[in-house]
């Protein structure tokens, strides 16, 4: 039932072949939907990446600080 409610404004009419066709999901969307339906896991994942980030940054400024002693 939910998957009938997101897709029925996806319905376009097409003139070609004179009947109704569902547009193709952009790639853009399907992104977001998967990150709408996986809060949990999207979280976990943006802040692991930060993270990584983060330490990497801090590794390369101390051994920078260590070259310059």
């Amino acid at each position: 039932m939910e998957n009938i409610k997101e897709k029925w404004y996806e319905v376009m009419y097409n003139t070609r072949l004179d009947k109704l066709v569902l547009k193709k999901p952009r790639l853009r969307g399907k992104i977001i939907r998967k990150i709408k339906k996986h809060k949990f896991i999207t979280t976990i994942l943006l802040a692991f990446l930060t993270f990584s980030i983060l330490n990497i940054t801090m590794i390369a400024s101390f051994l920078r600080i260590l070259q310059n002693i």
